[in-house]
């Protein structure tokens, strides 16, 4: 669908005033920026209007710059700030319509802008091609989407209202979920491990309630009971494509650490983690997420290198303190077996700050100190 609307977007542009395209599509490129953001700072907008959480704020592209840590957010900022992309969740009920009404309210200012452009600036060649690239945008925010990597303001306008059945179930419970993960990041597990207990009592089939409980074994360091959980879900006929990548990618974490662990031969688990990474991928799994296990699969190899690599693209893209210290706890390894022990231990000093609980870093840690 994008592909088609920038391609009719150059067209229009080309053929309405054929003398002054070149402006016109300079016009497009800022309206494609602008339009963008302007989604992305509605959103954040109708966060704070709609009490809806904004868990992720990644402001850029290219290489990183700086990240800050916030209990329940993490900002990044990347070397050009041209596109901004904007993570959230629900805290508090009824979740269905606050993030219909936080959707809503993006579209709108969105929406507004873009008039605002057709009514002012639409005479001018200029203004004409951020109009077109605006209203462009504007459309491609609302075609319903919902894929493991993103989801469409259009999808939650159009969409959501509409679910029934277990994923209406699995919304609903998403407060309680982040309840687990909150308790989880300030390093206080049996109070995560209570709650996904009774989130799994009261709801044993839904993917989050399972995911929660993974969750904890996962800081309890019970990475085969984790591995045997997801497992489980794989044979399951009620799961669309989007909770079957998450599925294969929770599969092959638990399988890389079970394998790192000691819990699992590796001669077992290598190929089935690899598998189910690249199944992940498959069906839309953002592979920049899969970095991590990557990179302790590549440990496994002893490809120090290509572990070096993944795992610092691993940090760099991690979307929470936990995540970027478990990336952190990879590279470190990694530079432990390159034998760069001087670079694990400035690489731990960082880990340790995010969450030197967390028992990959500790454990990390522990092999450094020991060598």
């Amino acid at each position: 669908m994008w592909k088609v609307l920038t391609a009719l977007a150059v067209v229009v542009l080309v053929v309405w005033e054929p003398g002054s395209w070149a402006l016109g599509l300079a016009g497009a490129a800022c309206g494609l920026v602008a339009a963008q953001l302007l989604l992305q700072l509605g959103l954040l907008v109708g966060a704070l209007l709609c009490r809806v959480r904004v868990s992720l704020v990644v402001i850029g592209v290219g290489g990183e710059v700086g990240t800050w840590n916030r209990p329940h957010l993490r900002v990044v900022l990347r070397t050009l700030p041209l596109v901004m992309s904007v993570g959230l969740t629900s805290v508090r009920a009824p979740v269905r319509p606050r993030l219909w009404l936080t959707s809503l309210v993006s579209v709108l200012l969105t929406a507004a802008a873009v008039a605002l452009c057709w009514v002012f600036a639409g005479g001018a060649p200029f203004g004409r091609g951020l109009a077109v690239a605006g209203t462009a945008v504007l459309l491609n925010g609302l075609v319903p989407r919902r894929g493991a990597g993103t989801t469409s303001p259009g999808w939650f306008l159009c969409r959501l209202p509409r679910l029934t059945g277990r994923v209406v179930e699995e919304l609903e419970a998403t407060p309680l979920v982040n309840q687990v993960s909150d308790a989880l990041a300030t390093g206080d597990v049996d109070r995560a491990e209570e709650i996904a207990d009774r989130l799994v009592a009261a709801h044993p089939t839904l993917l989050v309630a399972i995911g929660s409980r993974i969750a904890v074994l996962t800081m309890r360091t019970r990475y085969a009971e984790a591995l045997h959980t997801v497992s489980k879900l794989v044979g399951r006929t009620d799961l669309d494509q989007r909770d079957m990548a998450f599925v294969m990618a929770e599969m092959a974490s638990s399988t890389a650490n079970a394998m790192e662990a000691g819990q699992l031969p590796v001669e077992v688990g290598l190929g089935a983690a690899k598998r189910a990474s690249d199944g992940a991928v498959q069906l839309g799994y953002p592979r920049h997420r899969c970095a991590g296990t990557l990179a302790q699969l590549a440990l496994l190899e002893h490809d120090t290198d290509l572990a070096i690599e993944l795992a610092g693209q691993a940090k760099r893209t991690s979307e929470s303190a936990l995540g970027r210290a478990d990336a952190l706890a990879t590279l470190a390894r990694a530079q432990m077996a390159a034998g760069d022990n001087a670079a694990a231990r400035r690489t731990l000093v960082e880990a340790d700050e995010l969450a030197g609980w967390l028992p990959r870093v500790a454990e990390t840690a522990a092999r450094l100190n020991v060598t």
